[in-house]
Order: C-alpha cells, then sequence, then structure tokens
C-alpha cells in the first residue's frame, strides 16, 4: 500500500492564485509560490530568506510550463531581485528553501546541479539554463539529493506541474495509439488528463478546426515542440491534453473522437476501458 502524505498550505493573501506555502508533513522543506507581480510582498513573510533552489516559470494560456528556469539562493527570495531585472520570461517562482543544517552548500548545488538534469532528460518544456553548473555530485550525498528531489517532484505535482520523464514513465502506464491516416502517435491517460507522448507524428496536412489548439499547434512549431524530421512532423516534447479528444484533434487536425481514437495494444478504446 502507498504511503499517505500530508500538506498543509497557506495562502497568505487568502487567494488561491496568490502567495502559497507548502510544507509536507514532518519535512524541514518549505515550498513557496510567488506570483512575479507579488515579490515585493512575499520579501516580508518571514524564513522565506532561507538556502535552496527555485523554479522560475512561464505558464502558457492553459497554465502549463511553457519555459523554465532553475537556480540555486543562499539568501531564499532576494536572489530573485537579479531575475526581476535580467530575465523576463517568467511570471511565477517556485522556491524550496530549507533550514542552514538541512542545506549544505554542497547539497544546494549538487541539488540545483541534479533538478537540471531531470528537466532536460523530462523534455516537457524549453529549459532555459543552457549551461550546466560546473559542479560534481558527491556519490555520499546523491542518495540525499535523490530523496529532496523526489519531495520537489512530489510538491510540483500537487501545484500542477509534472516533472517526471513521460516517455520513460509510460512503461508503468497502459500505452493508447492512433494510427489514422498512417499517423503514429501514442499517449497516456490518468482518468483525467490524456498526454502525447514524445516521438509522436502531428499530422499537419489537417488543420485544426479550434482556435485554441491551432495555436497550441502554431507555438509547438515555434518553440521547437514539433519538427520537421526526414519529412515527418515529430512531437519532440510530450504534451498534455484536458480531453482524450483534444489530444486526437491536436496530432490529427480536424475533430476527432478521442474516446474511440485512442486504443491499446489489444485494440480496445478509451471509451471501452474507462466509459463501460
Amino acid at each position: 500500500m502507498a504511503t499517505s502524505k500530508k500538506l498543509e498550505i497557506i495562502y497568505y493573501n487568502g487567494q488561491p492564485d496568490g502567495i502559497r506555502s507548502v510544507r509536507r508533513h514532518l519535512s524541514t522543506i518549505t515550498t513557496y509560490v510567488i506570483p512575479r507581480p507579488l515579490l515585493s510582498e512575499a520579501k516580508k513573510i518571514s524564513g522565506i530568506t532561507r538556502p535552496g533552489i527555485y523554479y522560475l516559470i512561464n505558464e502558457n494560456d492553459e497554465n502549463k510550463i511553457a519555459q523554465i528556469y532553475i537556480g540555486q539562493t543562499r539568501n531564499g527570495v532576494t536572489r530573485l531581485d537579479d531575475h526581476n531585472r535580467s530575465k523576463d520570461f517568467w511570471n511565477k517562482a517556485i522556491m524550496f528553501l530549507a533550514d542552514n543544517k538541512t542545506f549544505s552548500l554542497d547539497m544546494i548545488s549538487g541539488l540545483e546541479e541534479y533538478a537540471i538534469i531531470k528537466a532536460h532528460e523530462a523534455k516537457r518544456y524549453k529549459v532555459e539554463n543552457s549551461v550546466k553548473p560546473k559542479y560534481e555530485i558527491d556519490e555520499y550525498d546523491l542518495p540525499s539529493i535523490e530523496e529532496v528531489y523526489d519531495e520537489i517532484q512530489f510538491v510540483m505535482a500537487t501545484l500542477g506541474y509534472k516533472m517526471n520523464n513521460a516517455k520513460e514513465n509510460k512503461e508503468k502506464r497502459e500505452v493508447f495509439h492512433t494510427t489514422r491516416n498512417g499517423i503514429q502517435a501514442q499517449g497516456v491517460y490518468n482518468g483525467d488528463k490524456f498526454e502525447v507522448l514524445e516521438d509522436s507524428e502531428i499530422d499537419m496536412s489537417r488543420a485544426c478546426p479550434f482556435e485554441t489548439l491551432k495555436k497550441q499547434r502554431d507555438t509547438a512549431l515555434k518553440n521547437g515542440d514539433i519538427k520537421l524530421i526526414k519529412g515527418k512532423y515529430i512531437l519532440t516534447s510530450s504534451i498534455e491534453f484536458a480531453t482524450p479528444s483534444g489530444a486526437a484533434s491536436f496530432v490529427l487536425g480536424g475533430s476527432v473522437n478521442g474516446w474511440t481514437e485512442w486504443k491499446n495494444k489489444d485494440g480496445k478504446t478509451l471509451d471501452e476501458i474507462y466509459r463501460k
């Protein structure tokens, strides 16, 4: 049986999309979610100048991460002042801060490098860290770094941001596919969202009739999330959709019923598995 986890959340201005802090029961790490316009207000919070790592994210119109930058801080939120002046892309900061005994300088540096590596491996969004930190993770520190990162990944998921490698994770979930019009595409469904996986083909010969999906395709082409490779348009990073039909229409163009389009290896549709 999976272990239960308890999270405590504080909404500092009483708004669900305002400044928040999140803490797991018995953990020494506190997560702070800071919208960029509220950066000055966040500095008034007690304990927010502790060391740790942070994510600067740019959310798109669907409240999903489009761009991300990862850094370390030895003085908490005040580190964000430099980024507020020099980086334009981000609209929210998520900080993971701990007491000095938990995060030594070596631990912070190792955790920063590990998080950057994982972000590149995930291929879910554009990573703004083009330069890898010049730090070698000590083999004795690695287990602690992995443990902290697991907590970061869990908290980020509760905030709606998946950090794991979707392609590797597909082995743990049932994979659905479509081969309509010769297009080879794969995806996974968690009962709520449908995720089209990296390396899926996209039929760009047929336009999407829905403005949101059309815009999402155009953005993916511009950002390099869809690339023309050997005469085929290939998805280079996994993309999550609110519905299976939205995912199918994005892949195939036109208006497609995803509940009957996506099938597992036995030929059963999503409709047969989840609705009947």
